[in-house]
């Protein structure tokens, strides 16, 4: 086991370390998570070499129990019912390690990247939930708090809407999932304005009005600005992922 307040790594030193010696700086690190994609499996195998010969020369190591392989090649079914992958490493100087056994997630399951929620079968019932919960929790919190209406409407559209709109860059939702999930953030506005139930939507949408934003209008907008944006990219790589995110729709 390497001494974590070591700054290289004892294989590499000329001359065993002398334990009386004294190191003025402290290098315990924590790494935050990493991502490896490949188009095959001897692609990742030749990555993940890598990353442990990285581990041995900067003296750290990773969790191997917590790795997460995600893949499109795997059937429709549970976590619960897929083998493990045993991955064969490289084994050179500074990788002593031949082998590493990963566990795929169900193609059925959401996985996050970046802060966005993706889903292999193209599935957005998890993000779906994800979007009514935030919309439910805001207005929980609000709604016994001594806010004007006009605080609850700037706070929806310029701390909320944002967060949706970050969650489903990659989903699209209907205009009646959007709906049902800002149900209770219409009645909170209408709350808090003193309006009536029966009040029709619309009239707080309007800008000479409470101007709310109409999350589904709002995401239509963002979704189409983006794709034209790639339609009109010179890159290859932006062109083919313009095309994805058609069949997305």
């Amino acid at each position: 086991m390497l001494d974590p307040y070591i700054l290289r790594s004892p294989s590499l030193l000329p001359t065993p370390l002398d334990d009386s010696s004294h190191l003025l700086i402290n290098n315990l690190v924590f790494m935050d998570n990493s991502t490896l994609i490949s188009s095959s499996k001897s692609g990742l195998e030749h990555m993940l070499s890598i990353t442990e010969e990285f581990y041995a020369l900067n003296n750290t190591s990773a969790n191997h129990h917590k790795y997460v392989l995600i893949s499109n090649s795997l059937p429709l079914t549970t976590t619960s019912n897929i083998s493990p992958v045993d991955f064969n490493l490289s084994l050179s100087f500074l990788n002593s390690i031949s082998s590493i056994s990963v566990t795929p997630i169900s193609i059925t399951s959401s996985f996050r990247f970046l802060g966005v929620w993706f889903n292999i079968k193209g599935s957005r019932d998890f993000v779906k939930k994800q979007i009514a919960n935030k919309c439910n929790s805001f207005a929980a919190i609000l709604r016994p708090v001594k806010l004007t209406v006009k605080q609850v409407v700037y706070l929806y559209n310029t701390v909320l809407i944002p967060k949706l709109e970050y969650r489903m860059q990659v989903t699209h939702l209907s205009d009646k999932d959007c709906y049902i999930a800002t149900r209770l953030v219409r009645s909170l506005v209408k709350h808090k304005a003193n309006f009536s139930r029966a009040l029709p939507n619309p009239i707080l949408y309007l800008s000479q009005a409470l101007g709310l934003i109409n999350l589904s209008s709002h995401l239509l907008q963002c979704h189409v600005n983006n794709l034209f944006l790639m339609a009109n990219s010179s890159t290859s790589f932006i062109q083919r992922l313009f095309v994805y995110r058609l069949l997305l729709i």
